[in-house]
Order: C-alpha cells, then sequence, then structure tokens
C-alpha cells in the first residue's frame, strides 16, 4: 500500500491522533519499548491506552528465540503480564519452518551458546561445523567481526544450504552501544551465492502472522492495521509490503538523523521528498514518525 499521507509524513506527538482509524497494534519491542536494558515508560502507557481504548495489540520482534523466552524478559523488565499476551519473534517462527520442512536435517547453528533455546527441542541433529550441515540456523555472530564468517560458510553457501535467518536485523543498539546481528552474517551468506531464508520482519508474512495470532480475519483491511517501530529496513518495509500503516520511531536505531527530520518538518509535517533525502531514496516511507512512543 503506497503512503496515505500523499506528499508528506504526519510528525505525530501522539499515538492518540491515529488510535481511532486503528484496530491492531504491531509494535516492535526492541527500540520501542526498551533499549535492551530498561523499559521506556511512555511506550508502555501507550499500549496499555491502546488497549483501554479497545484496539488490540501484539509484540513483534526480531528477537532469535521463542516467544515464551521474550515474554518472560519482558514481564522480568517489569512489563505487566497483561500486556504480554500476544507475542510473535522471528525466532519462534524459524523454528516453525525447522519442524515443517527440515525434520530430521543436520543444523548448525551460527550464535552463542546462549542461544541454544532456539534449536533446542528441535526434530534435527546438531553438527559442529557449518561443512557437515543440510541446514544452517543463525540467531546471531560465531565471530566478533562479521567479515570472519566468510571463510567460515563459504563452502555451505557453495553446496547450497539453506541459511535459516532468525534475526533479521544488521544492527541493534544496547544502551548507546551498536552491535552487529544475524542478518548482517545473512546479507553476507547470499553475497557468497548461498541460500538465505529470512524471517521477521520485514517480511510480509511475519506481520500477517500477527492477526492470526490475535484472532483477526486476515481479510481486516491493511489501512486498520499499524507497524510502530524504529528500523526503516525492517519496520516500516514490513508494514508497506504487508499493505500496512506505518509509525516511525525516530529515537531508536536513526535517532543519528532524527535532528535533521525535525529541521525538514512544515509544522506537522515533512514532504516525502525531503524524508527520503534523510534516509534514502530506497528506505520505505511510513505515515507517521514520533520520537519515542507516547500515548
Amino acid at each position: 500500500m503506497p503512503n496515505s499521507s500523499g506528499t508528506s509524513v504526519h510528525m505525530a506527538v501522539g499515538l492518540r491522533e491515529v488510535i481511532d482509524e486503528t484496530d491492531l497494534v504491531i509494535c516492535d519491542l526492541w527500540g520501542v519499548m526498551h533499549d535492551g536494558l530498561r523499559l521506556h515508560a511512555d511506550a508502555v502507557e501507550a499500549i496499555q491506552r491502546a488497549r483501554d481504548a479497545g484496539v488490540r495489540t501484539v509484540f513483534l520482534s526480531n528477537a532469535p528465540r521463542p516467544r515464551t523466552h521474550v515474554r518472560d524478559h519482558l514481564m522480568e523488565m517489569g512489563l505487566p503480564t497483561s500486556l504480554t499476551d500476544f507475542v510473535v519473534t522471528s525466532g519462534g517462527l524459524a523454528r516453525d519452518e525447522v519442524r515443517e520442512r527440515f525434520m530430521d536435517a543436520r543444523l548448525y547453528h551460527v550464535g552463542p551458546e546462549g542461544d541454544r533455546n532456539t534449536v533446542e527441542g528441535l526434530p534435527v541433529t546438531d553438527v559442529d561445523h557449518p561443512d557437515e550441515a543440510d541446514i544452517i540456523l543463525a540467531t546471531d555472530l560465531d565471530f566478533q567481526d562479521v567479515e570472519a564468517h566468510g571463510p567460515w560458510l563459504r563452502a555451505a553457501a557453495e553446496r547450497g544450504v539453506p541459511f535459516l535467518c532468525a534475526n533479521p536485523d544488521r544492527i541493534v543498539h544496547v544502551g548507546e552501544r551498536l552491535y552487529p546481528c544475524a542478518g548482517a552474517v545473512a546479507d553476507l551468506y547470499a553475497s557468497m551465492g548461498g541460500d538465505v531464508h529470512w524471517f521477521g520482519k520485514p517480511t510480509p508474512q511475519a506481520l500477517q502472522s500477527c492477526l492470526k495470532e490475535v484472532g483477526m480475519d486476515c481479510s481486516t483491511p491493511g489501512s486498520r492495521v499499524l507497524m510502530v517501530g524504529d528500523s526503516l529496513q525492517t519496520d516500516m518495509a514490513g508494514a508497506s509490503a504487508a499493505g500496512y500503516r506505518g509509525l516511525f520511531i525516530t529515537g531508536g536505531i536513526h535517532r543519528d538523523e532524527a535532528p535533521l527530520l525535525d529541521q525538514a518538518a512544515n509544522k506537522a509535517r515533512v514532504p516525502v521528498h525531503s524524508f527520503r533525502k534523510i534516509f534514502g531514496e530506497e528506505k520505505a516511507v511510513p505515515h507517521a514518525v514520533m520520537q519515542a512512543l507516547k500515548w
């Protein structure tokens, strides 16, 4: 669905400005609800107020872990249990794919031992080297440097081994620091001719699965669904691909460009050409922007 704002993007003050035209809010977690260390109190209030207004909400995360793990982590951070009933994760979607298509395969896991819960219980045989694998499932990095994965994975890429990327994010903020994610390794694998299967945002299937998660009809008009996220490459591109509206949170991974957006604003709107000049012509254009999620 093209950007419904036409020639400009709305500079929103709060979620309440768009809630009357929304039946479902699909909300990103990292960069919107928390920074990896702390919950954002205003964002928590916004989701609660949306619920109070009769709008359904679901969290959609590119976390490469089962949804139960993410739900437990949110509650540990202090998110009210009542808001954690609907959680969809890229890790959970990747696990579903393994069960459905790769039963009894030899699987190599790219990522730290702490991510083992993503592969535990799957109907596969673990192997210790990608050269032995029928499939590769990536949750994070094996090496600190993304480029170091090239020699490690090249033979698998040349053999056509499917690479299941359970975290399509390329980078993430942890507090004030930036770290590469599995998506960066998947890009490298693809550049070597490898067969990459993406899970989570920006695939439209990831966003569409959220309607099923909350019990909504998949024929719900896209104009009634709002994706809230801080990544143009995953959240807003996913909203565009699925035909949903997008609310872009500028205070996340694009925080360095946010001041330029404020300067380009004409009252409460930013011309689309100005938005693209700041963020890139190839980036998805959201319907509205907000510095941080609040009601």
